[in-house]
């Protein structure tokens, strides 16, 4: 399989590529990600910026009306009071931000952070 040119580069060529329906929900998950975890790498992988801290912690992955957090390893253990994270993969999950009121900044950032800390 032939490595994809963008593979480890910095992830601002891929949030200014963005269209306006979705640009700003990316940028301000990317923010909630940055701020869960200060000394996260970002780099992107599979075409999509994906954040690292000691591990796979998760990636932001766009389509033309809705903005995902996918969380690797940890995606099933994640605690889900409202039922928010789709898949049916043995470990990924994600969840899907169609408009600004559809990020709640602190159970996302609870997720995140138990993401990077899963063991």
């Amino acid at each position: 399989m032939e490595r994809r040119a963008d593979y480890g580069n910095h992830a601002d060529a891929f949030f200014d590529s963005l269209s306006d329906s979705v640009a700003p929900l990316a940028r301000e998950l990317r923010g909630i990600i940055r701020k869960a975890i200060p000394k996260v790498t970002e780099s992107i992988k599979w075409g999509t910026p994906v954040y690292e801290a000691h591990r796979l912690v998760c990636a932001i992955r766009t389509s033309h009306d809705y903005v995902a957090v996918q969380f690797y390893t940890s995606g099933t253990k994640l605690h889900d009071p409202h039922g928010l994270l789709e898949g049916t993969g043995k470990k990924m999950r994600h969840v899907k931000i169609r408009s600004k009121a559809d990020i709640r900044k602190k159970l996302f950032t609870s997720w995140i952070k138990q993401a990077a800390n899963d063991e």
